[in-house]
């Protein structure tokens, strides 16, 4: 679909499946609960996809986190428990919903702008199967052989955000007929099992505000980006260029 006509049956789906992270402030039995600035990282997601226009998301977590998520967010919202990782939550998100088209979003990316929501919603086209944000591999990327490291360029290469964009009926082919899903260490990931299966997924540009709170480096991380904390890595020796 073009820029100027976007879908209107797009079903949120966050996904609050990171575990707890050792030195985190509260401990909290996902990442998401931590606080930034008074607010919950998963509150700050959920303006975000409201700001955007869409209706209110289904929130998908483990069983370590569903009661602590219920008690935090009330109500307002279901949360449905799921044993099993990311594989298993999509086929929950699958069941409890019958929208054509899904926007996945991880609840540790609760900082990707608004923007890249709406760059997303407004990319799909009508032969694409998804849509994903991506931002540039800048990271020094080797290859491991037999006979040493070689280099690998890193044009080539790109790390994926939140949110996906997904047609039901890829979802379906990759999670419920798709037989085993390729993982590696990263585990199971949606759209790499699409690529494997020949799908379409279209590309727009990420933020580097879009990356993943998991822990007490990245919850800093968070916070110098909204201005809560000051960088202080010069004074470890990191020195910092003018």
């Amino acid at each position: 679909m073009s820029s100027t006509s976007r879908p209107i049956t797009v079903r949120p789906i966050i996904l609050a499946l990171a575990p707890p992270a050792p030195g985190l402030p509260r401990g909290a039995a996902t990442p998401c609960l931590e606080r930034l600035g008074g607010s919950r990282l998963i509150d700050r997601l959920l303006g975000t996809l409201h700001g955007s226009g869409l209706p209110a998301p289904l929130v998908i977590t483990g069983e370590a986190a569903h009661a602590e998520l219920r008690t935090s967010l009330g109500r307002s919202l279901p949360v449905i428990r799921v044993a099993g990782g990311r594989e298993a939550a999509l086929r929950a998100a699958l069941d409890r919903c019958e929208e054509e088209l899904l926007l996945l979003h991880d609840a540790e990316r609760a900082l990707t702008p608004s923007s890249v929501v709406r760059d997303v919603l407004g990319a799909l086209q009508q032969d694409d199967d998804a849509v994903v944000p991506v931002i540039t591999m800048t990271d020094s990327v080797k290859e491991v052989r037999p006979d040493g490291l070689r280099n690998i360029d890193r044009s080539t290469l790109a790390g994926l955000q939140s949110p996906r964009l997904v047609r039901r009926g890829m979802l379906e082919s990759v999670v419920l007929t798709g037989g085993e899903a390729p993982e590696d260490a990263g585990g199971f990931d949606e759209i790499r099992a699409a690529l494997e299966h020949g799908a379409r997924v279209r590309t727009v540009h990420g933020s580097h505000a879009g990356f993943a709170v998991l822990d007490r480096l990245s919850l800093w991380q968070a916070q110098i980006s909204l201005g809560l904390a000051r960088d202080t890595s010069h004074r470890h020796g990191l020195a910092r260029r003018s």
